[in-house]
């Protein structure tokens, strides 16, 4: 069976460009008549669509109730949009590949359509680098601002992982375009003979990946561990520091998802039939950055959810209310003598009696009519020093009405 290209080295590279043509596709002709033309490739790009849409669902509706709460967005909030459009650019550079075979045997493929799969799938991992690096970096800001708010709190551990992020992701994607150097394309055509003499030795894609898989769990472990420490700071009651937390402490999703994308990075260890075997990596890639840009977006709608818990309240409060007896409308006219007083009916079905100028036995008017409603404008402004309590107030770190009303209520 075809288990890859790298046991046959010592062979194809004595070999001329010729001899190594055919020598592929003596195997690929053996492969198709021995493994049938299966295509993984729906359920996993229903999977990737569905994922990208709720991520988008929740980072857009995020920025939108951070913009509408405190009239401005921040630099976590521009670093999460980032991430989303990468989200983007790398689910279409799968589709590409989708469309071009990806999820199927390499031997069944058109050369034409190989190329092209192999193209787009190859491009979109330095996406699934750079996607979940930046919605990584979006928490990180999140919490280095928070973090003001609690002198106790260290900064350098944040300050740490974001430095790290950017130097080890960054070269994770440097390191996939650069793996043939100028001879990129021949890994695409599966020009064997020039992939073995001018590519890095595939252990070290392999190795590095799982360097840089195991790096970003730690990542994710730490965003899950330094708001719990945050949270412990505070002096809310323990109900209130469990709801927190079941927001802020998400990232412990996101590590599972990095984990699992880690261990199913050894389909890079060889130049084998990548077109399928890098189906379920591809998958749990699109899992990993999806989770990773919602699980970091959540905590910033709690303002959404405390609106539906208050309408939900206000109705309820209605609903309950009890009715009050001077609700309907009650003529005063039998109890005075000597002034003709005016009956009327003001808001929804409820009476009022207006009586004359002059009332005796201590009646006086229920509504001044010459009365003056004073209506007075206010423009509440933000300033710089200003984001770490507006963050924390957010997200519910920081609680009380001076809080509530400071992030924008």
């Amino acid at each position: 069976m075809y288990s890859g290209l790298s046991d046959l080295k010592t062979l194809i590279t004595q070999l001329n460009a010729t001899q190594q043509a055919n020598l592929l596709e003596s195997i690929f002709a053996g492969e198709r008549k021995a493994t049938p033309d299966v295509d993984l490739a729906p359920p996993v790009v229903r999977t990737i669509w569905i994922l990208l849409a709720m991520s988008t669902l929740v980072v857009t509706t995020r920025l939108a109730v951070k913009y509408r709460t405190t009239r401005r967005l921040y630099l976590d909030d521009g670093l999460m949009a980032i991430a989303l459009i990468l989200a983007w650019v790398h689910a279409v550079f799968l589709q590409v590949s989708f469309n071009n075979g990806l999820g199927r045997h390499v031997y069944y493929l058109e050369p034409d359509h190989r190329y092209n799969a192999l193209k787009y799938g190859f491009i979109s991992l330095v996406w699934s680098y750079l996607c979940p690096m930046f919605g990584r970096l979006s928490f990180c800001a999140f919490l280095l601002c928070v973090a003001h708010t609690d002198h106790r709190a260290k900064k350098w551990p944040i300050w740490t992982f974001i430095i790290l992020q950017i130097l080890i992701n960054v070269t994770a994607a440097i390191l996939l375009l650069s793996t043939c150097g100028s001879h990129l394309e021949d890994l695409w055509v599966l020009n064997i003979g020039a992939y073995f003499e001018y590519c890095l030795d595939i252990d070290i894609q392999s190795n590095y990946a799982y360097f840089a898989g195991a790096f970003n769990t730690l990542t994710d472990l730490f965003l899950t561990i330094q708001p719990a420490i945050l949270i412990m700071h505070t002096k809310m009651r323990m109900g209130n520091k469990v709801g927190v937390a079941s927001l802020l402490c998400l990232s412990i999703i996101a590590m599972i998802a990095a984990i699992v994308r880690t261990v199913a990075a050894h389909t890079l260890s060889d130049i084998s039939d990548y077109t399928y075997d890098l189906t379920p990596f591809v998958t749990w890639v699109s899992v990993e950055l999806n989770v990773v840009l919602t699980v970091t977006s959540l905590p910033l709608l709690r303002p959404l959810a405390r609106e539906a818990r208050e309408k939900t309240a206000r109705l309820l409060s209605i609903k309950r209310k009890i009715k009050e007896p001077w609700d309907d409308t009650i003529s005063l006219r039998s109890m005075h003598t000597g002034q003709e007083d005016v009956e009327s009916k003001t808001g929804a079905g409820v009476g009022v009696t207006a009586l004359g100028n002059h009332s005796r036995d201590g009646f006086a008017s229920q509504q001044d009519p010459e009365s003056v409603i004073r209506t007075v404008e206010m423009s509440i402004s933000y300033e710089k020093n200003d984001s770490p309590l507006i963050h924390a107030a957010l997200v519910g770190l920081v609680q009380g009405q001076a809080m509530e009303r400071l992030a924008g209520r």
